[in-house]
């Protein structure tokens, strides 16, 4: 299925974001993308850098400018929904090569063109302090301030073509998790489940996968964020699936507990505390409520079972260009939830010896949440 963001509304985006640069008086933003952190860049230009790293110039007024790295031009052509393209050093391969002979634009060429005094740059925790030195030299006397705050009110609340893209991410990564499900057996290593996952949902339509997935057995399974491994899956050990697939940049994500052979009492117990709080997780995120009430609750529910000492994190986090996205549903998250809001429902619960995550993604609306996914939501035990 052919599913993809129409051209008027990357220039909408762009247009919403200069209102707000306005109230919060940001001459010049850049928004800064890399390679394991696209989104935006294909957020606003449709770009997403390989081994370099890129940023998107968006002025006060005017057209944006997609700023990228002295071998990508070619690429960048073929891809980019912004007409203008400029090659800048700072932005080539982490190794620096040198481009001896090179003529490229320096940042006081950008700046000269863009006069600004207050420069936002959106990305912050990622942008390298490297460029950051290079930017305020050629910045002169103006400032440079954080500015992610810029772009969520933008983001974060997704327009129908980008939920049509979710559902299509959420579909091709209940494939892949169908997929595994039909041919996981013991003795297999956790890389080759991957494998399975993966040419599943690429041979489906994908574009990638969402983020680089993993399964986690046995003593993995307490990973929260793991890489999978040689190791092969026994009997009577708990597989933690983690998979989603990438659809025109918009990343959903899926994960499912397994287990095969025979289940004890008390991992099946462990498990079914998990997904009852998933289950209660998407039931109370609705539109009006507040995120801290639904942490709250949940974890408040998985506690009184006796499992509090298990909670990391969550129980939910957004998505839409990153599969992990702002805002985090947490204890300490003020924002209230909205209508077209998205979010991997994500309850992750680990004891020394196992762990799990059940995660599913929804769409937050005025009454039960439109949920994108939620293939076999039960203890699987194969």
């Amino acid at each position: 299925m052919n599913v993809s963001i129409p051209d008027s509304e990357f220039k909408e985006r762009v247009t919403k974001v200069q209102r707000i640069m306005a109230e919060k008086k940001v001459d010049t933003l850049l928004a800064f993308s890399t390679e394991a952190e696209p989104a935006y860049g294909r957020y606003f230009a449709d770009y997403w850098p390989s081994f370099e790293t890129t940023a998107v110039l968006i002025p006060a007024s005017g057209d944006a400018v997609l700023l990228i790295g002295p071998e990508s031009l070619t690429y960048a052509r073929s891809r980019s929904r912004i007409e203008r393209i400029m090659q800048l050093e700072d932005f080539r391969e982490s190794s620096q090569p040198e481009y001896p002979g090179a003529v490229l634009p320096t940042w006081h060429d950008v700046f000269a063109e863009f006069l600004t005094e207050h420069l936002g740059i959106a990305g912050w925790h990622t942008f390298p302090h490297a460029i950051y030195e290079h930017v305020r030299e050629g910045l002169g006397n103006g400032d440079v301030v954080p500015a992610d705050d810029v772009v969520r009110p933008v983001m974060v609340r997704k327009s129908e073509a980008e939920i049509r893209c979710l559902r299509e991410s959420a579909r091709l990564s209940e494939i892949g998790l169908e997929a595994v499900l039909d041919n996981i057996k013991p003795g297999m290593t956790e890389i080759q489940v991957v494998g399975i996952a993966t040419a599943a949902m690429l041979e489906h339509g994908a574009e990638a996968t969402g983020y680089p997935i993993w399964c986690c057995s046995g003593p993995n399974s307490t990973q929260a964020i793991s890489r999978p491994t040689h190791k092969k899956i026994k009997k009577g050990e708990i597989v933690h699936l983690q998979l989603g697939a990438k659809v025109s940049g918009y990343s959903t994500s899926i994960a499912r507990p397994v287990v095969l052979g025979s289940c004890t009492d008390e991992m099946r117990r462990f498990l079914q505390v998990g997904y009852q709080a998933e289950n209660m997780a998407i039931d109370l995120m609705q539109s009006g409520t507040r995120a801290s009430e639904v942490a709250r609750k949940v974890h408040g529910w998985i506690a009184d079972q006796g499992y509090g000492d298990t909670i990391l994190y969550g129980p939910a986090h957004g998505c839409g260009q990153m599969e992990c996205e702002w805002p985090f549903v947490e204890t300490s998250t003020e924002v209230v939830l909205e209508p077209n809001m998205t979010f991997q429902v994500d309850v992750f619960l680990a004891k020394p010896e196992m762990g799990f995550r059940w995660e599913d993604s929804i769409v937050v609306r005025d009454g039960p949440a439109e949920q994108l996914s939620s293939l076999r939501r039960e203890v699987i035990v194969l």
